[in-house]
């Protein structure tokens, strides 16, 4: 087989059919992607097909299944043709302005506070950039599951992937005033346990989370003992507006409650730090511009977040 005297063939068109086909296990959702009909991307995949001798995919009425061959294949070309991808799109794009979708996953209760306000802003700057944004409180495969960015905690970094920092994430003690009303406010740990404590159950392992809390001279490692156990950070918040207990909570989820008088922050000198809030995005030799504007713009407007810098003071400064 001589691939470099075939003229029959766009090999650059048929492997990105292929890695859409692959990706969406379906030749019309690659397809609707690409903007092509079904059969068009059939017959480009046919081709390749025929010029590797190989079937890389089983087809039937009803499915689209990958073959051995096919995941090797896939394997191979991948990186190479998202590449070969991003360094048009950086050429292309440099006179006529970024366009195109970027794919971000975002966690729930930071996204909601922070930059969901400024997503008019980005909007009115990069008119042609369509924003697909999934919120999921989880660390995605971003080469896997096809997202061009996310943002969340990334305890383990991983070598193929470039992380930026947002903001610490801190964890804070609070209650509502009329829980406190009842039960007086807890000033130590031995005070803490005689609490009602409100406690979070990982959807994921289904495990209890320990309370982590570190003062100036001591980290405290507590197991909560709770008669409510929630899944949920919205409805962790929720119940202990309700005034069901203490609780242990972001403090970017925390602070427009307390603001609001919705709740109190107790015990000041006790924090949780977490791994740092990043955004986290592939290596890549070309970042796609409209990913590059995104992930920047990002970046410098939660610098000035005024949540992100009362994070950043209360890590300073835990009583303040």
């Amino acid at each position: 087989m001589n691939i470099s005297n075939s003229s029959s063939i766009d090999l650059l068109k048929a492997v990105k059919m292929f890695t859409a086909a692959y990706e969406t296990a379906s030749f019309s959702a690659a397809g609707r992607q690409l903007g092509l009909t079904p059969g068009a991307v059939s017959k480009q995949i046919g081709m390749l097909e025929s010029l590797l001798g190989c079937r890389l995919f089983q087809r039937t009425t009803r499915n689209l299944s990958i073959t051995e061959e096919g995941r090797r294949l896939y394997a191979l070309v991948q990186q190479p043709a998202q590449q070969i991808a991003d360094a048009i799109e950086s050429l292309s794009s440099a006179d006529t302005g970024a366009s195109g979708t970027v794919k971000v996953s975002l966690p729930i209760a930071f996204t909601r506070v922070t930059l969901l306000p400024l997503l008019s802003k980005f909007r009115e700057k990069f008119e042609l950039i369509t924003l697909d944004l999934r919120f999921e409180n989880r660390h995605v495969d971003l080469i896997s599951e096809g997202y061009d960015c996310a943002i969340g905690n990334l305890p383990d970094m991983d070598t193929n992937v470039v992380a930026r920092k947002l903001s610490p994430s801190l964890q804070v003690l609070c209650a509502a005033p009329s829980y406190l009303e009842r039960h007086g406010e807890p000033h130590s740990m031995e005070e803490l346990e005689r609490h009602e404590l409100i406690s979070f159950r990982s959807p994921s392992s289904g495990r209890i989370q320990a309370w982590k809390l570190q003062a100036m001279d001591k980290e405290v490692t507590f197991q909560p003992h709770s008669r409510i156990v929630v899944t949920d950070t919205e409805a962790l918040a929720e119940v202990a507006v309700a005034g069901c207990g203490v609780v242990l909570l972001g403090a970017h989820h925390a602070f427009p409650l307390i603001d609001a008088g919705k709740l109190k922050h107790v015990m000041k000198g006790f924090i949780e730090r977490r791994t740092d809030i990043c955004i986290y995005y592939p290596t890549r030799k070309y970042l796609p511009p409209r990913v590059a504007l995104f992930v920047e713009f990002v970046i410098e407007e939660l610098r000035q977040s005024e949540i992100v810098k009362r994070s950043e003071r209360l890590l300073s400064h835990p009583m303040s």
